[in-house]
């Protein structure tokens, strides 16, 4: 608000020193038009002679410069030479004198005819002026300013309305509100309003998230802690031979080895969650899935799977080298534990993406569940992934997160014991 009074001020200030200014000139050109019209009108009549008339001074002269009609005005030099046919000023310390100086040549008289307006230098009409531009600036500043003020602050009311339901949102904690959008039409405010309620929605969300990660992490972590005390609270009272305290380190390291498993993973998730830290560059796709089917053809010759791979050449995508390999191992990884003999890995290129599948004949995934596959900690069948280790419920969701960061997309298609695919889309470099 002082910003804009004082541009205001200052414009108006500008405005009068103008008006003041152009007034000013067009007074004193009409002064001297008058003046002109007024000498060359009396000079011409001289019979009609008369020293004061209309502001005007008159006097006539002889050719000597002697004064024979007429009489100067208080404060006009009397030796003022005689400027002919011309308007010419003078300035004292009080007044302005214009004047004007025509010859005159008649039988009746032979000399000079000079014309004097005298304007005082702050006269009633420039004082007056100057007083009423004044009183106009204040004025009319005052009725700006407040009227600017009651615009402003009607004005800036929704979006007070924003920032105290933004404040009592933070201070309760509260994410599920959201701000009312404002009637009016889709301007400036409902697209902020629109934006914060798209905020809190995120937000929302995330929270939602975190709460049911946090709650399934105490889940999934209950169970091997509480294993791993009773067997170590049974190997001290009960073990009485080394083979019992075998079984329950066995059962101990077990349990360990999942919670190992479910840290280092949820690791490896927080360090995708800083975007910032992953580089990402120009990568041969083709060059590390060989090097992927290379290892897992060597791994699954000891589990009895067979492994095939048919990878397009020439693939390149934009991307980070290290999280790739690791998602798609994930996703190979998952196909070992379930598939019942054969794993086959496709990559080829259509239109601007590139396509990277893995196909196993397992047991397969319900349709129901094949949307909630990609979120954290959920397994289709826990007590049987809990009992038979293969796996935390991790793994797939790693796989969407960094397939998200590379702006590409992943699927699952499944039949039942016949079998199942998981297809990553990346963007193709040209």
């Amino acid at each position: 608000m002082a910003w804009y009074s004082i541009f205001l001020t200052l414009m108006l200030l500008m405005l009068a020193t103008f008006v003041f200014q152009f007034s000013h000139r067009w007074e004193t050109s009409e002064v001297r038009d008058r003046l002109q019209r007024i000498t060359i009108t009396a000079a011409s009549d001289l019979r009609s002679f008369k020293p004061y008339r209309e502001g005007v001074f008159f006097i006539t002269y002889t050719q000597e410069g002697l004064i024979t009609r007429g009489a100067l005005p208080d404060g006009f030099p009397t030796q003022t030479p005689m400027s002919p046919n011309q308007v010419s000023e003078i300035l004292t310390e009080n007044s302005t004198y214009y004047y004007y100086d025509t010859p005159i040549h008649s039988p009746e008289f032979s000399g000079w005819f000079r014309a004097i307006a005298p304007i005082r230098n702050t006269d009633t009409r420039t004082l007056s002026m100057m007083y009423g531009l004044l009183l106009g600036t204040v004025a009319f500043l005052m009725i700006a300013s407040i009227g600017a003020y009651i615009l402003i602050k009607r004005g800036l009311k929704p979006l007070r309305n924003i920032t105290n339901a933004a404040r009592l949102i933070g201070k309760n904690n509260d994410l599920s509100q959201r701000l009312n959008i404002p009637d009016g039409g889709r301007d400036e405010l409902y697209e902020l309003t629109t934006t914060f309620n798209g905020m809190l929605d995120s937000l929302e969300n995330s929270s939602n998230r975190e709460k049911r990660f946090n709650s399934d992490v105490s889940h999934e972590l209950r169970t091997p802690i509480a294993v791993i005390q009773a067997s170590s609270e049974f190997a001290l009272k009960h073990a009485k031979d080394l083979d019992t305290a075998k079984e329950e380190l066995t059962h101990i390291l077990t349990q360990a080895k999942f919670m190992t498993a479910l840290v280092s993973q949820l690791l490896d998730i927080t360090r995708l969650d800083q975007a910032h830290n992953v580089v990402m560059d120009t990568l041969d796709a083709t060059d590390m899935l060989q090097g992927v089917a290379q290892d897992y053809t060597r791994l699954c010759t000891e589990t009895n799977v067979t492994f095939t791979a048919d990878i397009a050449p020439n693939l390149m995508v934009h991307g980070h080298a290290v999280s790739l390999r690791r998602a798609i191992g994930n996703i190979i990884d998952n196909a070992i534990k379930f598939t019942n003999s054969t794993i086959h890995l496709s990559a080829y290129r259509e239109g601007p993406s590139i396509f990277v599948k893995v196909t196993d004949n397992g047991e397969g995934i319900e349709q129901e569940n094949l949307s909630r596959i990609w979120d954290r900690l959920y397994q289709t069948d826990k007590s049987r992934n809990r009992n038979s280790n293969k796996g935390i419920g991790l793994g797939l969701y790693f796989v969407s997160k960094v397939v998200g960061l590379h702006h590409g997309q992943v699927k699952a298609e499944s039949e039942p014991n016949v079998a199942t695919s998981f297809i990553i889309e990346l963007p193709a470099m040209k």
